[in-house]
């Protein structure tokens, strides 16, 4: 497991919540950092669906479809981007049609269907982070705080969304690909770059394979720049 753990404070902030890592750092799925709300309402759409809740899975999804505001109590309110605007933005940079499958789906109330697009929103999302670290190698003004920050927001795609599900499928890849993602931030750590990217294609390779998502042209597999 990671061999440096930045705990960052709990709070319910505006557009964001923080989680702390709590126990032995060999514990799986951990997460380090940002959580947003969508993150937390694509993860509540696809335990239910892994329930059979089929239903109530796309009633939550279309709860969050445009930009939400949520009322906590205590004077607090969640609010963040919707799946709308969040898929939108992923099309874009991509050349992907998320928006468009996931409005047919929530209209249609096809569950099923919501199940892989959250799954490959999540794998994009992971992308673009793992995208924009890779863009401040050579930067001498990016610290190697901020680049563990990056990779963070990165890997808890995965291990909010989609290594449960790996785990449940195949847990021999999940643990694979998870060791992949540990290996990655040694590498920044180390400095070893074409290492890092090596492992970076290997990683989109084997999520891909196990989730049989088609990867956009657009998106890099992390092959080595020089």
């Amino acid at each position: 497991m990671p061999r440096s753990l930045t705990a960052l404070p709990l709070a319910a902030t505006g557009t964001m919540l923080f989680f702390v890592i709590i126990g032995s750092p060999a514990a799986a799925h951990e997460i380090v950092g940002q959580v947003t709300p969508l993150m937390i309402h694509m993860k509540r759409a696809l335990l239910l669906i892994e329930n059979g809740k089929g239903d109530a899975a796309v009633v939550e999804t279309r709860g969050v479809y445009e930009d939400f505001e949520h009322d906590m109590g205590m004077g607090m309110t969640m609010e963040g981007a919707g799946l709308k605007t969040t898929a939108a933005q992923i099309d874009r940079t991509y050349g992907t049609r998320l928006g468009e499958s996931l409005e047919r789906s929530i209209q249609q109330g096809d569950a099923d269907a919501l199940e892989p697009l959250i799954q490959e929103l999540a794998f994009l999302l992971m992308i673009e982070k793992f995208d924009a670290l890779q863009a401040t190698f050579g930067k001498t003004a990016v610290t190697l705080d901020t680049q563990r920050t990056i990779f963070w927001l990165g890997r808890n795609y995965f291990s909010y969304l989609v290594e449960p599900t790996l785990a449940r499928k195949d847990p021999i890849e999940e643990q694979r690909l998870d060791r992949m993602l540990d290996v990655i931030l040694y590498r920044l750590e180390d400095g070893e770059i074409q290492s890092l990217l090596k492992v970076r294609r290997d990683l989109v390779i084997g999520i891909t394979t196990a989730f049989r998502l088609t990867l956009p042209s657009k998106v890099s597999t992390g092959m080595v720049r020089q």
